[in-house]
């Protein structure tokens, strides 16, 4: 599940901030319009040196992903080739390799995209502002960088033995009776430490579950209960997750 590869930890760090930033709770990654990720049906496969992403409809995922000319996208994401069966994306500043794919492949590309669709590729180099926007992202520790970039490789696991969901942030596959509240997320931090703040599905206790279980967790992280809510601890670094209500 976790990369030990500098580029691929940044890369799913920096998509953290991208997907768990929307709505009324939101900081300014907010602004590059990932969040709507969540809505799709997504199962991600992350390898040492690729995150694949598989979803029944990779060409409209991969405008939520890679810049076109609007300030949308992941900074610095680009299209690499567009395959038969998968869109091999590179982003510029890490090195970092993400494919997203169907599963079956999806249907031959038979061309570039029109005008209003057409996303940036690797000779489209990073724009100012996208400089900007890549040196304001606070800086991370070695700890807080793998539970970042943990936290995005797990957003749609489920526990087999039906004690946890993520569910992509969107519903719960356990269909367990929940309190709604607001619809929004925070993902902001400093350094070793770094706070994700939302007020509806998963639950908090899950996410911490996730990001610790046994086997599917990242290894050396633990989470510690409180009255605030749950932290997750790796070495020196802390994910604290929160409710909206704090």
């Amino acid at each position: 599940m976790d990369s030990h590869d500098p580029g691929q930890q940044q890369l799913r760090a920096l998509l953290a901030l991208g997907v768990f930033n929307t709505g009324r709770l939101q900081r300014w990654p907010g602004m590059w319009g990932m969040g709507s990720l969540t809505h799709y049906n997504l199962i991600l496969s992350p390898r040492h040196d690729d995150l694949v992403l598989i979803t029944p409809t990779p060409s409209n995922v991969l405008q939520y992903l890679v810049p076109r000319g609007k300030p949308a996208g992941l900074p610095g994401l680009r299209l690499q080739e567009a395959r038969a069966h998968a869109f091999v994306l590179r982003h510029l500043v890490t090195g970092a390799r993400m494919t997203v794919t169907d599963r079956p492949p999806v249907p031959a590309f038979d061309g570039d995209f029109d005008e209003g669709r057409r996303v940036w590729g690797v000779r489209d180099g990073l724009t100012g502002h996208e400089h900007e926007d890549l040196a304001n992202v606070p800086p991370m520790t070695d700890d807080a960088l793998a539970l970042l970039s943990g936290l995005m490789s797990r957003i749609g696991l489920c526990d087999p033995h039906g004690r946890w969901a993520l569910g992509n942030w969107f519903a719960d596959p356990l269909d367990r009776p929940h309190a709604w509240n607001s619809v929004g997320r925070r993902l902001w931090g400093h350094g070793d430490w770094w706070e994700l703040t939302w007020g509806s599905f998963p639950l908090h206790e899950d996410v911490a579950m996730a990001l610790t279980d046994g086997q599917a967790g990242i290894t050396g992280a633990h989470a510690v209960q409180g009255r605030r809510g749950w932290d997750v601890r790796l070495g020196g670094a802390v994910l604290a997750l929160r409710t909206d209500e704090d």
